[in-house]
């Protein structure tokens, strides 16, 4: 029986293509298809008055969304415990530390309560994810930035597409970052980037992007470099290469079929395991969520048993995520009451969840489930 992976990218005719028209173009570093994919991303989530900056990957696009938000030595950030850990060493790597901040049981996404009472002298900056491509709590998240004068960098690497009150999550607000690595809805293979509604950011990042360099981004835009130039800030070498863009560009001409193929999956799971007691759904019909992962949250202490039943039947499972404040790294990290994370730590689990996923994939995934608490 063929195995059913957590994840499976949708690469098809049109991405070898796409990835065999930029090879023979010849040059494969940042370049014209780069600025294609970032004004492709840019007209996908509507953008006015906003700018892309594309990456080798999203947690470049954070790094460099918070150096240029100012973010530095003896700051700290706001973020959940509850994400991944590329959020946090972002964090540490400009010098500033994570303040861990626990999720609403909800969405699982931020409390803005609690995050609010771990604001202090050195917060700088509020970095909200929308897990599983479902919003956070946004209005709150904003009101409380306004009213401390902080910084709002929202994690968005599992909403590419998704909407919040009608206008697409990176079209508004201050700070959005994406990810476009391996199991994401798009992918460039690797890849992310950042939206930023201030010019000059837009061009401090783009320095930063490319080691500083004063002129690389407008000539490497043309298929070429700056033999003139000169290096003005902090750099990296953050840049996306045509390449990874071509094959972001590819799968950008057909993110609608993706989010809406996975849409329809995700409302057969919830319909199948609604009622099922010991199951918890995403509280979502999935109409304006671009779900990157399905997850449940199986209660009474029955996940470990339901992984192995899984498994006996070739079906991967995955669990998003281990709490950051329980690895050894980050133990030590201001923190807040974590009870919610705690919780759901223990109780979430991760379904494959593919775009254009095969049928017979999704009746063994919910036979799988079902017949675990119906046996």
């Amino acid at each position: 029986m063929e195995k059913i992976p957590v994840f499976a990218p949708a690469i098809g005719v049109d991405t070898l293509k796409h990835v065999t028209d930029a090879l023979h173009v010849g040059w494969l570093g940042m370049g014209a298809i780069t600025k294609e994919f970032e004004d492709l991303i840019a007209a996908y989530l509507g953008l006015q008055g906003r700018y892309v900056v594309a990456t080798n990957t999203g947690t470049s696009a954070f790094h460099l969304s918070l150096r240029a938000a100012g973010v530095g030595p003896g700051d700290e950030v706001i973020t959940p415990s509850f994400n991944y850990v590329a959020d946090h060493q972002a964090i540490r790597m400009c010098g500033a530390e994570p303040v861990l901040c626990d999720v609403r049981y909800d969405n699982l996404g931020i409390d803005v309560e609690k995050a609010q009472a771990l604001i202090g002298p050195r917060t700088k900056a509020i970095d909200p994810l929308h897990f599983a491509g479902i919003p956070c709590d946004m209005d709150g998240v904003y009101e409380l930035a306004a009213k401390h004068g902080l910084r709002v960098l929202e994690d968005a690497t599992h909403a590419f597409g998704t909407r919040y009150k009608g206008r697409k999550l990176g079209s508004f607000g201050d700070v959005t970052w994406f990810s476009f690595d391996p199991v994401k809805i798009v992918t460039s293979v690797d890849g992310g980037c950042v939206v930023t509604g201030s010019e000059e950011e837009l061009h401090r990042i783009q320095r930063m992007r490319l080691l500083g360099v004063d002129k690389d981004t407008t000539e490497r835009y043309k298929n070429r470099r700056a033999w003139d130039y000169d290096v003005v800030s902090e750099g990296y070498r953050y840049h996306l290469t045509n390449i990874m863009a071509s094959i972001g560009v590819s799968q950008l001409k057909r993110v609608d079929e993706f989010i809406n193929s996975r849409q329809r999956v995700c409302r057969t799971y919830s319909h199948a395991f609604r009622s099922i007691d010991g199951l918890c759904v995403p509280a979502s019909d999935f109409t304006d969520v671009s779900p990157f992962i399905y997850s449940l949250r199986v209660l009474d202490g029955r996940r470990e048993a339901l992984i192995g039943h899984m498994q006996a039947r070739n079906i991967d499972v995955g669990i998003h995520f281990l709490p950051v404040h329980e690895h050894t790294a980050f133990r030590a990290c201001r923190r807040g009451d974590l009870s919610v994370t705690q919780k759901v730590a223990g109780e979430v689990l991760t379904l494959p969840l593919h775009s254009n996923m095969k049928p017979e994939f999704i009746e063994r995934v919910i036979e799988g489930v079902t017949s675990f608490f119906h046996r």
